[in-house]
Formats: structure tokens, sequence, C-alpha cells
């Protein structure tokens, strides 16, 4: 797997687009904000983050 600067860009607006959306369920489901949420978003928008960045890899080697 190499990385390439449209990996990282694309990774790294996926990152925060999930970021933004896992926050806004997290409140709609009222759960209390802290250091555990915090994470778990974190965490969330990381994998989303990183089957973005591979899906992308994927596409640019197949096409």
């Amino acid at each position: 797997m190499s990385f390439s600067i449209r990996d990282i860009v694309v990774s790294t607006v996926a990152f925060f687009v999930a970021a933004y959306f896992i926050k806004r369920w997290a409140e709609d489901m009222d759960l209390p904000k802290g250091m555990v949420r915090n994470a778990t978003v974190f965490a969330l928008a990381l994998a989303a983050s990183y089957v973005v960045q591979v899906a992308v890899d994927w596409i640019a080697r197949v096409v």
C-alpha cells in the first residue's frame, strides 16, 4: 500500500466529515459529553478515514 497526496487529502476530508456526523449522531442519542465519547468519535472517524483511503487507493490501481 502506497500513500500519495491524493490519498492523504481524501482521507483527511473523510475524517472531518465522519467526525461531524458521528458527533451529531451522539448528540441526537443524548450520549453524555466526555472523554469516552470523544475517544469513540475519534476512533470511528479514524476507521472511516482508513476505509476511504483504502477505497481510493484500490480505485486508483484499478483505473
